[in-house]
């Protein structure tokens, strides 16, 4: 058991209920605020046993980190507060999770899968509900399914409308991109022979169906962003998916000027600046090297997907 690094706390070895300089612990306060402020930021809490009404005691950072106060059968983790993205090293599903945390200027970390070992022990740690990933830790929850942690993460971050009317057009939008996204996800694994005809129909759906929502939604409102007056996580799914199709045909955007200006403009936003920048936490396009990394790590063969009439359509 580590010291207690609290001045008001004077047991050297800290437990609330044994240590005797304690008469009840603040333990229904203190999760909540670290799970509000996160460790290095300034916490303040009452103790009423030790100081004066109206008295509050202040922890620095050092001291914070340092915390070991926690009950008998439950000892309070301290965490970084940094989400933590666990995931091969590629775009896959983890990429607009990515995305939209760096929109929202969360820095985060990553555990990367190297392995089908590492794989297999992240299963045998119990905290993947349906034994796959994407997965992020944040908050104290590990939280699994793409759309659910994009819906989290931009609930949090202020990034999913103001109302319940602004949160479906946000709910459409995504659903059209995450579409068009998968296929272009799915395009490095189309069978051999197949790579032009899967191309094809990747761009087909892209000028004809999709962008043209899109394009439309900017220009009706005339207002900068898909949804009301300011970014949402749509905007953010959109801009990925513009440079996605792009690196596939660079002119893709020739037909549509309100979306080469939405791209010129949110290019331009600081965060996303940071996050185009060389050296950022942003995967380049699966090549080969990438796509048998995962195969590995998965125990997935080239081909395992379900298609419909020789276009890739579902999840591995």
């Amino acid at each position: 058991m580590l010291p207690c690094p609290l001045p008001v706390f004077k047991g050297k070895n800290c437990r609330f209920d044994s240590c005797p300089s304690h008469e009840s612990p603040p333990s229904s306060l203190l999760p909540s605020l670290l799970s509000e402020l996160g460790v290095w930021t300034a916490l303040l809490f009452s103790v009423e046993s030790r100081l004066q009404k109206g008295q509050l005691l202040s922890l620095v950072p050092s001291q914070l980190a340092a915390f070991c106060c926690f009950s008998e059968n439950q000892e309070l983790k301290i965490m970084s507060g940094k989400p933590i993205l666990h995931y091969f090293n590629g775009r896959g599903r983890m990429e607009s999770v990515r995305w939209l945390l760096a929109a929202a200027g969360v820095e985060f970390e990553e555990k990367i899968l190297k392995s089908a070992e590492d794989f297999e022990n992240l299963v045998k740690g119990g905290n993947l509900m349906y034994q796959q990933v994407p997965m992020v830790e944040i908050d104290g929850l590990n939280l699994v399914q793409t759309r659910a942690i994009l819906k989290y993460i931009a609930a949090k971050y202020n990034l999913y409308g103001k109302d319940l009317k602004e949160k479906a057009l946000i709910d459409m939008y995504v659903e059209g991109m995450r579409d068009l996204n998968e296929m272009i996800m799915y395009y490095p694994l189309c069978y051999p022979g197949e790579e032009e005809k899967n191309l094809n129909f990747i761009l087909e759906r892209a000028t004809e169906r999709f962008f043209p929502v899109y394009e439309k939604a900017l220009k009706s409102h005339g207002k900068n962003y898909l949804v009301g007056n300011q970014m949402s996580w749509a905007d953010i799914q959109l801009f990925e998916a513009i440079l996605m199709v792009e690196e596939l045909k660079s002119d893709i955007l020739s037909a549509f000027p309100k979306l080469q200006e939405f791209k010129a403009r949110i290019s331009k936003l600081p965060r996303i600046q940071k996050f185009l920048q060389p050296g950022s936490q942003r995967k380049p396009p699966m090549d080969d090297q990438a796509v048998e990394e995962a195969t590995k790590i998965f125990n997935l063969e080239k081909g395992l997907y379900v298609k419909h009439k020789g276009v890739i359509l579902a999840d591995f």
